[in-house]
């Protein structure tokens, strides 16, 4: 194609803090998760909910340690495969690449589908012929791949704008209920230690992949200013941000239902919507809004992060090298946008054929971040290797940061896999346990056949993820 060429290189320098924090923050999608999280998580912690937001907080901030300590190393738009191939090894990079790509691809599906019939619900009143849905669910993933493709730039402002309408909509719904004060006032409730074990769990599970895309902006770090600082601070930026508006969202929705009043709560599909309507009425239609922002701002986010892991690893070797295309207007990994965006959309449509779309996220979804965690896991590990790794070859590391942390991190994502994987569970979600096997296996499978067919790939790409010919930058050599 004339417009674009297999340059290897993403233009530098594009944006600053400002533009490499926002795909995270935006990609968390704060308002999302609060609207369709709180309830389910107050049916199983009580008034809790925002203990428990506060407590995960400080467990994913571990894990979003591991990351800005890799960026202050190895700053790459591989990401996770570029820290975890230097640690560990390409193998196992690859592996995880393969999980974690295939983790979001799934997750987002089951996203896309429940998006395009709620668009077709409460925008255009239910259209009724045949398809209407997986019609909108396609014309809505177009949608948000365009900026992605038209540039970093372009896809950071469309964000920036969405997440800021978002946060301000939703800040000024918490302060209002606060100021009413529900049917009971202000309480220390809910920050006080429900008196559930197996339940509490499940709810850190839920809160935990509530910051599910904290890490968006580690990709980014070939096009952005100082990233060995920029990136790093946007990482751990994200996951504080995120959690102080979880923690006051869910504080103002528990006492604008009040403490005494969880079930309710918990009983209520859109318990935003229903306090709106309360105690602030001429609020109350913003929320479909700030829900389509939410979600739109998390998706262009997604994609230009994914994107740049996708395009990472086709520019090693550790896949197809059509994947890592460059449009020479755009300066975008455009072919690596496609790959992720069209297999998502796919997976949902099809799962309209089958189940209901909120069953379908739902599922979907918690089936998909298995494989998100499972990178997010490897980084913390990754990161206690390099630890040992540099202590052997006489060079000093940070005890606490890259050794003690990334351990808590580890055990702190214990809890969502536990939470997902328990036996007992209804279906179809008693299948989680075999398909994260399957999903695993896939993976291994893939960084096997990739290593025995071609092991110069496997030589090279610590290297070449890193966009550089060499190691000779490395902290340690290889």
């Amino acid at each position: 194609m004339e417009n674009n060429h297999t340059e290897e290189q993403l233009e530098r320098n594009q944006i600053g803090l400002i533009g490499v924090i926002m795909p995270g923050l935006a990609q968390v999608a704060p308002a999302f998760n609060l609207f369709f999280t709180t309830a389910v998580m107050a049916g199983l912690a009580g008034a809790s909910v925002p203990l428990i937001f506060l407590i995960s907080m400080v467990g994913v901030a571990a894990t979003a340690n591991s990351l800005a300590q890799f960026v202050g190393l190895y700053p790459s738009s591989g990401s996770f495969l570029t820290y975890i191939a230097k640690s560990i090894g390409p193998k196992t990079s690859t592996a995880v690449g393969i999980i974690t790509i295939l983790g979001y691809i799934i997750a987002f599906g089951g996203i896309y589908i429940y998006v395009g019939s709620y668009i077709t619900q409460n925008l255009f009143g239910g259209l009724h012929f045949w398809g209407a849905t997986p019609i909108v669910t396609i014309l809505y993933g177009v949608l948000v791949a365009v900026p992605v493709i038209l540039g970093l730039k372009v896809g950071v402002r469309v964000t920036i704008v969405l997440y800021v309408f978002e946060v301000v909509l939703l800040l000024a719904l918490s302060i209002a209920f606060l100021i009413h004060g529900g049917p009971q006032g202000l309480s220390a409730t809910p920050f006080a230690w429900p008196g559930h074990s197996k339940e509490v769990l499940l709810a850190f599970s839920l809160a935990i992949l509530a910051f599910g895309g904290f890490e968006a902006s580690a990709p980014l770090a070939e096009e952005t200013k100082n990233p060995r600082k920029n990136v790093a601070i946007a990482v751990l930026g994200t996951v504080l941000v995120s959690g102080i508006i979880y923690v006051l969202g869910s504080y103002a929705l528990v006492i604008a239902f009040g403490t005494n009043h969880i079930g309710a709560l918990a009983a209520n599909p859109n318990p935003f919507h229903a306090a709106a309507e309360r105690y602030i009425g001429a609020l109350a239609p913003f929320v479909t809004w700030i829900f389509l922002t939410s979600v739109t701002s998390s998706y262009v986010a997604a994609n230009t992060q994914t994107s740049r892991v996708i395009f990472g690893g086709a520019r090693s070797g550790l896949w197809a090298k059509q994947f890592g295309l460059i449009s020479r207007k755009f300066k975008t990994p455009w072919t690596a946008v496609i790959v992720f965006v069209a297999p998502s959309i796919a997976i949902g449509v099809v799962s309209y054929a089958f189940t209901q779309p909120g069953t379908a996220s739902g599922f979907l979804g918690t089936y998909g971040i298995l494989g998100v965690i499972i990178m997010y896991l490897m980084a913390n590990v990754a990161l206690v290797v390099h630890w040992f790794k540099s202590r052997t070859a006489g060079v000093r590391s940070k005890v606490v940061l890259q050794l003690i942390v990334p351990i808590i991190g580890i055990l702190i994502l214990a809890i969502p896999i536990y939470g997902d994987l328990q036996p007992g569970q209804a279906a179809p979600y008693n299948s989680l346990p075999y398909l994260t096997v399957a999903l695993i296996a896939v993976g291994v499978a893939y960084a096997l056949y990739l290593g025995k067919r071609k092991p110069d790939v496997m030589r090279k790409a610590p290297a070449l993820l890193e966009g550089a010919e060499d190691d000779e930058q490395a902290p340690i050599a290889d």
